[in-house]
């Protein structure tokens, strides 16, 4: 196992890594060329392998280079984001959040929960990223997002540590264009027999709820298809592909939005909202007031 690496040199490896070259890397560090080419040369042979190769007069990045870049990019961000707290009072320094945000999960939902981070005057910009859970906890793992909104809860064998946050839930019911709410509406559920139904993905909690609640209706119905975008899948159901769920929570918004009406309520089915923060993060005030402030919600 390789200890007592010289962050120093791993300092000046990311440099010429980003700037290109040693002699422009050298400008920066405002050290002689022959230093940082020595000092990398050192921390090459302490890794046991080469981070960068000759290609004409000037250095090109091994594959292990370019693993390494990444890293000392993920490395040296969060030193940098560490040393913008130590300016003054911890409560008042701005920093950059970045937020990832599950497919399934409603945007006019998302919105309210947050707000109170886009009127944050100590957050200069809220970076937001879609993507699928598993994805976007991978990313945080690597410190590429300091916060996950999501369906699911933690799974407790994760490889890294953070903390969940349960923020809210909501009861689902089930939506139509207008010609489905008028055959289905007046004799729910038992009108929803053979009628076509468009579902999250299938092994989203929501979906394994709404085919056990199927089961006990003893309703028979052809699922549609499976959509992991929630967006998609309440279009889809807007232009009459089948009748979708969503949180009745979110019912005036979803009618509003797709121009689509309330079906019914599915008993005892309910989605859940949680919020994902990294171990270094679970203190800071910002995420303390944003879980407040969406259990509120």
């Amino acid at each position: 196992m390789i200890t007592n690496i010289n962050y120093n040199h791993l300092y000046y490896f990311w440099q010429v890594s980003k700037h290109g070259s040693i002699a422009a890397a050298s400008k920066i560090l405002n050290l002689t060329p022959q230093t940082v080419s020595s000092q990398i040369t050192n921390l090459e042979q302490r890794l046991g392998k080469p981070l960068f190769v000759r290609r004409g007069r000037g250095l090109q990045l091994t594959e292990f280079g370019h693993v390494t870049q990444q890293y000392t990019n993920d490395m040296f961000a969060i030193a940098h984001e560490w040393l913008e707290t130590t300016q003054g009072d911890t409560t008042q320094y701005s920093r950059t959040l970045k937020v990832g945000i599950s497919d399934v999960l409603p945007k006019s939902l998302v919105s309210k929960w947050l707000a109170p981070l886009i009127n944050n005057d100590r957050i200069t910009n809220l970076h937001c990223i879609d993507g699928q859970q598993d994805e976007l906890l991978a990313q945080m793992a690597i410190h590429k997002l300091d916060l996950v909104l999501a369906d699911k809860p933690l799974d407790t064998t994760l490889p890294f540590k953070a903390f969940c946050h349960e923020i809210g839930k909501s009861q689902i019911a089930l939506f139509g264009n207008e010609t489905w709410h008028s055959q289905l509406h007046k004799q729910f559920p038992q009108s929803l027999n053979n009628k076509p139904l468009v579902l999250p993905a299938k092994e989203s909690p929501v979906a394994r709820a709404i085919y056990y609640w199927l089961q006990e209706q003893d309703i028979e119905m052809t699922i549609a298809g499976h959509v992991d975008d929630s967006a998609l899948m309440k279009s889809l159901g807007e232009q009459g592909f089948g009748i979708f769920p969503a949180p009745i929570l979110v019912r005036a918004e979803v009618e509003r939005h797709y121009g689509v009406n309330y079906i019914g309520t599915i008993d005892n089915v309910y989605q859940h909202y949680y919020a994902f923060t990294p171990d270094r993060l679970i203190k800071d005030s910002i995420y303390d007031e944003f879980i407040k402030h969406a259990q509120m919600t």
